[in-house]
């Protein structure tokens, strides 16, 4: 195999993230941050359906339909079935527990996460369209399917019982999330530069990664 360990790692995780739909919770940042959620300049940034394509690109997702993005996550998920069932053969035994532990992980983050969106969306986003919300909904149960489908094929795969959004998740969960967080060239980045360009006063940091994912960790996700 030519690729490192790692390499794999990465790709397989990239799949589970491409393409995919969120929304960051306004009710929730308020609290963390309510200068932020009272400043216009951010309303692009809370409770706005966003749309990261097939290709890994981010927009916010207006009045745009999204299921014919979401419709072949399935598919990319199978590809990284077949690719760990490939990697069994190829890696010594601790090697693939190791990829299989790490990728359930990612996993099972994801399943979570896709179901606190289906569970919630409908209060936190205004005027969300049917379409939109049977996109969070195909995502969670492509999410499910793929979970299922990896504790079936996979005797040693961790078994982690998804029961309660309410229950506390593991904080390394969050790690591969936090661009999600805060998407690069999309929400903080590009609007900060805009209202530093028009005050012309010295940048202020809003958040920082660490504030921002403990923050997230203990009210979103009810982590400690």
């Amino acid at each position: 195999m030519n690729e490192t360990l790692n390499d794999v790692y990465i790709a397989l995780t990239k799949q589970l993230y491409v393409p995919l739909v969120f929304y960051i919770p306004k009710r929730i940042w308020i609290q963390f941050n309510k200068d932020v959620c009272e400043d216009k300049l951010y309303d692009n940034l809370f409770d706005k359906v966003v749309l990261i394509n097939s290709k890994g690109s981010n927009a916010l997702l207006k009045n745009g339909k999204s299921i014919h993005h979401i419709v072949v996550k399935k598919e990319r998920l199978d590809r990284n079935t077949f690719k760990l069932l490939e990697l069994q053969n190829d890696l010594n035994k601790m090697q693939f527990q190791f990829l299989l532990n790490k990728y359930c992980t990612q996993l099972d983050f994801c399943r979570r996460i896709s179901s606190w969106f289906v569970e919630n969306i409908r209060n936190d986003v205004r005027d969300l369209k049917i379409e939109n919300f049977q996109s969070f909904d195909l995502q969670h149960k492509s999410f499910e399917d793929h979970w299922d489908f990896i504790q079936d094929s996979f005797k040693d795969a961790p078994k982690i019982e998804l029961s309660s959004n309410k229950e506390k998740l593991n904080k390394n969960d969050l790690k591969s999330f936090q661009d999600l967080i805060k998407p690069s060239g999309l929400f903080l980045g590009n609007i900060e530069n805009e209202k530093i360009k028009k005050t012309k006063k010295e940048k202020k940091i809003l958040v920082t990664e660490e504030e921002a994912t403990a923050f997230l960790l203990k009210t979103v996700f009810n982590m400690e």
